[in-house]
């Protein structure tokens, strides 16, 4: 019926038509398809984890979850807006999870209303959305029949990525009050409140503030003489200076079946940064031979007097030298992704990256009854350096320019399980000599992981402090308490808002050739000196009035040193110029092939479809 009408007015038709089908589709898919979800965010952001789902199947008591949000926020902040629906769609799904056993509340809380004065009184903070005063509120409150409250104060969405985790761990909590003990033992002042350079109370550190939402932590002291009765696994950091009593304390608690998580490091730089600004007390410089002495009972080593450095791995840093700023990839500080992390352990397995920080070693002790299974290993582009080169103020670019990789792979964190024998072979009689079960510990030869300048950063949001992880190193201890603790119901998690996408095959490329130019650059600073010296020898001549005695032999050998020296300091300029113009000309050119690459590929792709379109249309012209 359309041979009768022009060409146009059948393109007209199309169209028309077209638009029809596309409405039509979105009804029919609108109602259809409304309960079907496509997540194809990297790490699945979007979708729950299926670990998590006996969290909600194990809920007995109804929890009621309070979503306020005022519509005005989303007005003033779009980002805000998209957000509200994305922590409301995420609130939805858990209902269902739960069989019921969630309520979900939705509330905007208008200005002066009681809606708001509820939100107020549970500690929500509302957030300024102009001149005039009006404020606006994006937060949560949570309660339990018993009437404990869980609460949001705002949602920040700096911490978008973690959203699944904060949801759940607050619906945990609720449906588990019961939290277990944890015993602390520590020579750093990781709770905070002792006064720093400014007189202001420290801070607790932040993977501290981190356990302390999943367990009950109880300080014990460093000469604690019997580990109470109600503590459930022991974390132990840096405890130098145990007493006899407490090491035979510690040890019958491991035999007795009690779990334990140690941080044990040859070189704690977070104790002596602080001692150095006079807030660390004296046990800090103590020795650490009491925690070995267990370990060794445990059927684990700390290397003496090493640290180990991974050149792959380093993180690169800036510094001050000879008053010149530089940049130099600092071998002793590693942050290591995935490959080095064990995949097949709970705690370990769903993390991305780990920072360390001048760490030690671990080894199995010969002839050991435990097995130690590493968890956080370098890579085998490692290096066992002396811990000597760390007093003061340790050089970085030699470190980084004199590194000789090992070839083989360090153990920086492991777990021990097994039967083990007491530490103490003369205890009394009624002591445990041996274990009643294989032990289980978790030993980390480092300390500075758990320091917040290595993993965390803390942003200010409308008056609160919103922690933002760099990496999973908060994750990684509270995983690992949770493992020994039995209640790892959500590692699965933790590990999916960190994500680290660096450049490898730059860096290597990069870090090789800094390595040689850093060597020249050494060679012609050693040759500077020694000229120097030589220069300054001939000076020194003097006859016995004091006057300097050259003769015009001299005085030429030393215009020729000097010359020398000009020459050698402009050759070493040049040096350190082509480094960086080397180095910023190759990250030119992988980020020009990583970010313009693909669309000049794609548009080289149409541009070639279109010649063959167009010649096909011109045979078949001919053709014709």
């Amino acid at each position: 019926m359309f041979k009768h009408i022009d060409s146009s007015k059948r393109a007209l038709i199309a169209v028309g038509v077209a638009a029809v089908l596309f409405f039509a589709v979105n009804m029919i898919s609108n109602i259809w398809f409304s309960n079907i979800r496509a997540d194809f965010t990297e790490g699945r952001a979007y979708t729950t984890s299926k670990q998590i789902a006996p969290i909600f199947e194990g809920i007995t008591e109804p929890i009621v979850i309070r979503l306020y949000y005022s519509e005005e926020i989303g007005k003033v902040s779009p980002r805000h807006g998209q957000y509200y629906q994305r922590v409301r769609d995420l609130l939805q799904q858990y209902t269902k999870l739960a069989h019921g056993m969630i309520k979900l509340e939705l509330y905007n809380p208008a200005r002066f209303s009681d809606v708001e004065d509820r939100a107020v009184g549970f500690g929500l903070r509302g957030l300024a959305l102009n001149d005039n005063g009006d404020v606006g509120y994006f937060g949560l409150a949570a309660t339990n029949s018993t009437d404990d409250v869980q609460v949001i104060p705002f949602f920040s969405v700096d911490r978008d990525k973690f959203l699944e985790y904060d949801l759940t761990k607050l619906v945990y909590n609720l449906a588990r009050p019961e939290q277990p003990t944890i015993g602390l033992i520590t020579s750093l002042k990781i709770e905070g409140g002792e006064p720093g350079p400014d007189g202001a109370p420290l801070p607790a550190w932040a993977f501290l503030q981190q356990v302390k939402e999943f367990f009950h932590v109880q300080t014990l002291a460093i000469d604690v003489p019997i580990i109470p009765a109600d503590v459930n696994l022991l974390l132990l950091v840096q405890p130098t200076n145990l007493p006899q009593a407490t090491q035979q304390a510690i040890d019958q608690f491991v035999l007795g079946g009690g779990k334990a998580l140690v941080f044990v490091d040859p070189n704690a730089e977070a104790a002596n940064l602080l001692s150095t600004m006079g807030v660390m007390g004296k046990e800090t410089k103590g020795d650490l031979e009491g925690i070995k002495r267990l370990l060794t009972s445990w059927g684990v080593n700390l290397i003496e007097n090493k640290v180990v450095g991974d050149i792959d791995s380093a993180i690169r840093i800036n510094m001050a030298e000879n008053g010149r700023p530089i940049l130099s990839d600092y071998v002793a500080w590693m942050s290591l992704n995935r490959e080095h992390l064990d995949p097949n352990d709970s705690i370990t397995g769903d993390l991305t990256q780990i920072n360390l920080g001048t760490s030690g070693v671990l080894e199995p002790v010969e002839g050991a009854t435990t097995t130690m299974t590493p968890l956080i290993v370098t890579g085998e582009r490692s290096e066992r350096i002396d811990i000597e080169k760390f007093s003061g103020m340790p050089d970085i670019v030699g470190m980084f320019r004199d590194f000789k990789p090992s070839g083989r792979r360090e153990v920086l964190a492991a777990r021990v399980t097994g039967p083990a024998k007491s530490a103490f072979a003369n205890a009394p009689a009624a002591a445990l000599k041996e274990s009643k079960d294989p032990i289980n510990v978790i030993v980390v030869a480092d300390s500075d992981i758990l320091a917040d300048r290595f993993w965390v950063q803390m942003n200010d949001m409308g008056g609160q402090n919103v922690m933002v992880p760099t990496a999973d190193n908060g994750s990684f201890v509270t995983n690992a308490l949770e493992n020994l603790s039995g209640t790892a119901a959500l590692s699965s998690l933790r590990g999916r808002g960190v994500t680290a996408h660096p450049f490898t095959l730059l860096d290597n490329i990069r870090r090789d050739a800094e390595m040689q130019y850093r060597s020249k650059e050494q060679a012609l600073t050693d040759r500077l000196t020694e000229l120097q010296k030589q220069v300054d020898a001939m000076q020194v001549k003097r006859d016995g009035t004091g006057a300097a005695v050259l003769s015009d032999a001299d005085k030429k050998t030393i215009e020729s040193y000097r010359a020398d020296i000009l020459s050698t300091r402009r050759e070493l300029r040049d040096v350190q110029g082509a480094l960086r113009e080397n180095i910023e000309r190759l990250q030119s050119t992988i980020t020009f092939a990583n970010i313009g690459g693909v669309p000049i590929l794609f548009g080289l792709i149409l541009i070639t479809v279109a010649v063959v379109r167009i010649r096909r249309r011109r045979r078949r012209a001919t053709d014709l």
